[in-house]
Formats: C-alpha cells, sequence, structure tokens
C-alpha cells in the first residue's frame, strides 16, 4: 500500500512542478481552468493574486508531494 502512495505522490509532486515551471502553457491553462471552476475569489477577482503567485504556491505543493513520494517509497 505504501509503495502505490508513494507512487501516486510522485505522480502529483510532478504534476505540480510541472505546472510551476510553466512547461508549454500549462500554467496558463490552470488559470484559466481554475477561473472557471472556483467560486472563491480573491479581492482582484481571480481565484489567485497573480500567476506568478499560483505558480509559487504549486511549486512548494510539489516539493511537499515529493518528500511525501520519498517518505512513502522508502519504508
Amino acid at each position: 500500500m505504501s509503495v502505490f502512495l508513494g507512487v501516486l505522490a510522485l505522480l502529483a509532486s510532478g504534476t505540480f512542478m510541472v505546472v510551476a515551471a510553466g512547461y508549454r502553457g500549462v500554467d496558463v491553462w490552470v488559470w484559466d481552468w481554475a477561473d472557471v471552476v472556483v467560486t472563491r475569489r480573491t479581492r482582484y477577482g481571480a481565484p489567485f493574486r497573480s500567476l506568478t503567485v499560483m505558480r509559487i504556491q504549486f511549486g512548494i505543493m510539489g516539493a511537499l508531494a515529493l518528500a511525501a513520494a520519498l517518505r512513502f517509497l522508502a519504508r
């Protein structure tokens, strides 16, 4: 079970890092998707304060998911 969770966390980590890096415009696609789906808005009218803030948040989540993946796979 822990190997499955480790692989799942590794996949999530890779996805978060791709968005944080802005590979092939994925960050803009996620920004547009969040603009349609997310109902909670900032005072600027967008789901995130800016594209840069969104990319930083996804980078942090990617690092945390990578740490979780390594923990699950090292067991």
